[in-house]
């Protein structure tokens, strides 16, 4: 059962569940959507679970919902309120039904507010013992505390467990996620997204799982990974370099759930494309990030001054230009520079 401080501070974040869920219904009235709007900005929290939802609610469209449909969902929050597991919750668009347009509308804006406040549970109850990193209009990149890499794509997130690496390492991903996983052989990595676990031990891969595509793809580059359908834990498959893997919930019955092609190294990075081009770095001394910057950009790099050498920069660039990338870097400390073709010349 859920503990009786829990459930307190769980109907106190009532009230902004259910203004969130009238902002997405757009339902909310102007004195509702101020009240949401300084909530918003003045706790970081409930800022935080606003983007989550955005990012999963906001690529779907509300098709439509029958009764029993409702009737499950409302038993599916009953039963996460006191302390039970509910497993996955399913956000695929539902089938239409025969209801009247009006009742048909009533229905469907019922199960927004309530599909909205159940993954609001969740994500809270998870968050309480997690932390997430959230991708909005920009990339991000990020070292987890055992040394695995992730570049995060556009309108994505990742949830994963508190004192990562010790002895439990577990990733929920909704969206695109480049890993570069350090290898813990007693702690494997475990990585849920869509309908299916990934078991990691050390590798690197490209796993695009955003809601609105028909299938995961998952793109392996480095070492091996176990695939498996969750909800058939017979099927598995165990991934090689070079392997791209489709995965489509509408096969997820059949053998054919796991579809997999073998690339040409060359075919396959290109799924990856999106995250090499992303330099991320911090408290870096300038001469360090020089060799990094040589190389996103193909250009040689000479620093002029020792002082400089030694200044700390961090940052990150994706589709800067060189000379956009270099104003940057002017910007948290003086300095001036040169392009001549492909030699640039920094100095005091």
């Amino acid at each position: 059962m859920v503990s009786s401080y829990y459930k307190h501070r769980i109907m106190k974040q009532d009230q902004f569940i259910a203004l969130l869920a009238k902002q997405f219904s757009k339902e909310i009235s102007a004195a509702e959507s101020k009240s949401l709007e300084d909530t918003l900005q003045h706790q970081e929290k409930y800022s935080l679970l606003a983007k989550q939802l955005e990012v999963y609610f906001n690529e779907r469209e509300a098709n439509g919902i029958n009764e029993n449909q409702l009737t499950k969902t409302w038993e599916k929050i009953a039963a996460f309120e006191d302390g039970k597991q509910i497993g996955q919750f399913n956000y695929a668009a539902p089938k239409l039904s025969l209801l009247s347009s009006k009742l048909f509308k009533v229905a469907a804006i019922l199960v927004l507010a309530v599909g909205i406040g159940l993954f609001a549970y969740q994500l809270l109850f998870r968050n309480s013992a997690s932390d997430t990193l959230v991708a909005s209009e920009q990339k991000v990149f990020k070292v987890l505390d055992d040394g695995t890499s992730i570049w995060l794509n556009k309108k994505s997130n990742i949830t994963y467990n508190k004192d990562f690496g010790k002895n439990k390492r577990e990733i929920f991903l909704t969206g695109e996620a480049y890993f570069d996983v350090a290898k813990i052989t007693a702690v494997p990595l475990i990585i849920h997204a869509g309908g299916i676990d990934i078991e990691v031990k050390g590798t690197a891969f490209n796993l695009n799982a955003y809601p609105k595509n028909n299938a995961i793809q998952v793109a392996l580059v480095r070492g091996s990974i176990a695939v498996t359908d969750r909800e058939n834990a017979k099927n598995t498959v165990l991934l090689k370099p070079n392997d791209k893997l489709f995965f489509s919930s509408k096969l997820a019955q059949s053998e054919n759930a796991f579809q997999i092609v073998r690339l040409n190294p060359i075919v396959l990075l290109k799924d990856a494309n999106w995250a090499a081009d992303t330099l991320s770095f911090n408290k870096e001394k300038l001469r360090d990030l020089a060799f990094k910057l040589e190389k996103k950009y193909d250009v040689k790099i000479e620093i002029r001054s020792e002082i400089l050498k030694e200044k700390r920069y961090s940052g990150t660039f994706t589709n800067e230009t060189i000379h956009q990338a270099l104003e940057a870097l002017k910007l948290s400390y003086p300095l001036t520079y040169t392009v001549s073709q492909r030699l640039v010349i920094i100095k005091d």
